[in-house]
């Protein structure tokens, strides 16, 4: 087979273990750069069609087209979880990648909003598959102590793909950025098709000699007690799935059902879950997403109307200071204790919201006794550094990390799930809070959900940092899974115990 031999030939370079790890990532990486095309490519889009009417669009079917990706998103979140689960994490990556591509050929073909509407689904369902798997597969294949550099990469490489696509939507038409954009997609396909498959899967579904194989490929042998850990835990799994192959019919179903029930007594899950649907909310209300949709609305109220000369150079230093911050989140990872971090950065966030909220409520009302330029552009820049190297990104760094096992496709689903929920009930009623409270209002409304959230995760998070992801699952548990044949015999009884 091509790819077995491919793969045996480079198995002599087992000494550069981290060489290996960053040519598997970066095919992760450069589909998460996709994702930045995908968002970027809105902006250039509506306003082209907008002057030549090539396609007619009106406020409304814009609307549809900006929030089909995140529906699709949800279908794409729950095929990942049934797909990866049953068929691997690189599969259901490859499919993911492919889908992507195909949208931007449909975007070159376009002659109606019909074909736009079509590509839009295409790559919000692909967001939805990479999203749940890009994180899991880098969480299983690297070690602990790069981990959470690999897993911060993802926020920067996704905004230098969003500050890509807007610079060629202002040289180019709508159709050739899409044929650049699919030639650009195409390096992050052929990467994932040329890499194993997760160790982590592999001792799954019990192909051990495999899972060392591909173990001692990425990282070499100096990890040999992960990877023994690692078989030695998944053999309950793989017995399980024998046993699930002779139930036929109606007592397929029933076991199915059975196996939500049990799903949320895992205490490892439960607090899993607990954790990332608060992280998510960090994410979300940070200020990223509404940053990005209400531009208008929030740099009117910071700056006022009169500096609209000013409004591209503004633009322009606030992606610097995002970008810029999000790869100092790469390094800052390797130096700081997640939850240190955590802690320092969201606080930032929270202090920056109220002080923007005090200013914008001051300068509505003429309170404040000297006023600049420079005071919202300070205050916003500390903000986006907030937000871009701390709360956005150590949401993402800590899902590839604290999943179990077992379980880890599920809880990526519900995670992905959770926050399309939040980006849809935030960009819906972000336009009335407007109204009624102003954006004051909802820079307060912000500082207070986060620091709800801040105050949930610091209480639930365990410290992630340099730990195998078996050590992680085992701190959640309350004990290791596979350390002795009494644990194992206790296992279901402890997995009952109340969070």
């Amino acid at each position: 087979m091509l790819l077995k031999r491919i793969f045996d030939t480079f198995s002599f370079y087992q000494k550069i273990g981290n060489g290996f790890q960053c040519f598997v990532t970066s095919g992760v990486t450069l589909n998460m750069l996709t994702h930045g095309f995908m968002y970027g490519f809105n902006t250039g889009l509506f306003a082209q069609l907008r002057k030549t009417k090539e396609i007619q669009l009106d406020l409304e079917l814009e609307s549809w087209l900006a929030s089909s990706t995140s529906l699709s998103f949800i279908v794409g979140s729950l095929f990942s979880s049934i797909f990866m689960d049953r068929f691997g994490r690189r599969p259901a990556f490859i499919i993911a990648s492919a889908t992507m591509i195909i949208s931007w050929l449909i975007f070159i073909a376009a002659k109606s909003f019909t074909a736009l509407l079509v590509a839009k689904i295409f790559q919000g369902f692909s967001a939805g598959v990479e999203s749940t798997t890009g994180y899991i597969l880098v969480g299983e294949y690297v070690s602990p102590n790069h981990r959470a550099s690999f897993l911060a990469s993802f926020q920067p490489v996704m905004l230098f793909g969003d500050f890509i696509t807007h610079s060629l939507s202002s040289i180019c038409d709508w159709r050739n950025v899409a044929i650049i954009l699919a030639f650009f997609s195409i390096p992050g396909l052929a990467l994932i098709v040329f890499s194993p498959e997760s160790p982590s899967f592999l001792a799954k579904i019990g192909m051990h000699d495999q899972c060392k194989k591909v173990f001692y490929w990425l990282r070499g042998p100096n990890e040999n007690n992960e990877v023994e850990m690692l078989i030695k835990t998944n053999l309950p799994s793989k017995q399980n799935a024998i046993n699930n192959d002779k139930i036929n019919g109606y007592k397929k179903v029933i076991h199915k059902l059975s196996f939500i029930g049990t799903f949320f007594k895992k205490r490892e899950v439960r607090i899993s879950l607990f954790i990332m649907v608060h992280m998510q909310l960090i994410n979300l209300f940070s200020g990223s997403i509404l940053y990005d949709s209400y531009t208008v609305d929030i740099h009117t109220a910071v700056f006022g109307t009169d500096k609209d000369q000013y409004m591209y150079l503004i633009v322009m230093y606030l992606d610097i200071v995002r970008i810029l911050s999000s790869i100092f989140s790469v390094f800052l990872t390797q130096k700081m204790k997640r939850r240190s971090m955590l802690l320092s950065l969201v606080g930032l966030n929270i202090l920056m919201y109220l002080l923007l909220g005090i200013y914008v409520l001051c300068k509505n009302h003429n309170l404040l006794p000297f006023d600049h330029i420079s005071i919202g552009i300070i205050l916003y820049g500390f903000n986006y550094f907030s937000l871009a190297a701390g709360s956005v990104s150590l949401p993402n760094i800590v899902a590839g990390e604290i999943f179990p096992l077992a379980n880890r496709s599920a809880c990526g689903m519900i995670c992905n799930i959770t926050f399309s929920l939040y980006m849809f009930v935030n960009i819906k009623n972000v336009p009335y809070i407007f109204s009624g409270a102003g954006v004051s209002g909802v820079f307060f409304m912000n500082a207070a959900l986060l620091s709800y959230a801040l105050g949930m995760t610091m209480y639930t998070l365990p410290e992630t940092k340099d730990k195998t992801l078996l050590e992680i699952e085992h701190i959640l548990r309350g004990c290791p899974i596979a350390d002795d044949d009494e644990t194992m015999i206790n296992l279901k009884e402890h997995n009952e115990t109340n969070f």
